[in-house]
């Protein structure tokens, strides 16, 4: 069974022990019916993953805590892995927590060397919180969610060429690229990427000044599509907006088989923040 944290103190030192192995932790509130599933749940995982250490906070004594970790609704479940907050899983979805268990015991703790070519950064697509994220005008025969899964699927647009792809992560991350894969004939061409927006539509797009404005070509997507970014202007990501112009081929259809995020992760718990006391309560 999940461990009650009883004193703020045991919280930072729960964050130490991830140094060492897997840590999973869940945000409840006393008022809350899926907490109780979740516990349930967690109680049965902790046998079964007798090599993970399962804990618990109550967010209404811990106010502090949950706030220093971007707590915004219960049950929130997050997974620590040398002093890393490297997932999140929503509500009581016993498969996502599996799923997320399975990737933690897989991550190995550390920024990757490369991801698709890029030294020092590492792939956050895993981040991406997927069903926070949407694309306006998007043919629901060919959904957004295809640039995440392996396959040959892929996202193609609907009434036109444009389209409006809206992403969240489940922490914040400095982005240093993006990779695109995508049918050379419909690829896009001309992007323009807006940061930490998320109330971006067509007219905004064409309109607003972007964070920063890209221009794909053949060569780029033949040696993998991978585009540096002005990285200075993305230290602080929760959330992007991408506008899609057009494609190469200029076609009525726009398609993307894959889409990737290179940089690295900014941790969310800054223990040094936190206020520790005796009772656990919020100071």
């Amino acid at each position: 069974m999940a461990i009650n944290v009883e004193r703020t103190e045991q919280f930072v030192e729960i964050i130490r022990e991830s140094a060492n192995k897997l840590i999973v932790v869940d945000f409840y509130s006393t008022t809350c019916p899926p907490c109780l599933i979740v516990d349930q749940i967690l109680g049965t995982l902790s046998m079964e993953y007798p090599s993970v250490g399962f804990y618990k906070v109550d967010i209404g004594r811990f106010s502090d805590v949950a706030m220093q970790c971007r707590i915004t609704a219960t049950p929130t479940l997050q997974f620590y892995k040398k002093g890393r907050n490297i997932n999140e899983v929503r509500g009581a979805n016993k498969k996502a927590i599996i799923d997320a268990i399975e990737a933690g015991l897989n991550d190995n703790g550390g920024e990757a060397k490369s991801a698709y070519g890029v030294v020092g950064h590492s792939d956050l697509t895993k981040l991406v919180m997927k069903t926070q994220c949407e694309c306006l005008n998007q043919n629901d025969d060919h959904p957004f969610e295809n640039v995440f899964t392996e396959g040959d699927s892929v996202l193609e647009s609907d009434v036109d060429e444009q389209m409006v792809l809206h992403i969240a992560f489940n922490q914040p991350i400095k982005l240093h690229s993006i990779m695109i894969k995508a049918p050379l004939d419909k690829a896009p061409k001309n992007i323009r990427i807006f940061a930490n927006r998320t109330d971006v539509g067509f007219d905004d797009a064409e309109s607003s000044t972007p964070t920063q404005e890209i221009v794909m070509d053949e060569a780029i997507y033949k040696s993998g599509g991978v585009v540096n970014l002005r990285y200075v202007r993305f230290q602080n990501v929760n959330s992007l907006s991408i506008f899609v112009a057009d494609n190469l081929g200029d076609d009525d259809v726009t398609a993307i088989s894959q889409l990737a995020f290179i940089g690295t992760a900014v941790d969310t718990a800054n223990m040094s923040e936190i206020r520790q006391g005796d009772d656990g309560h919020s100071h």
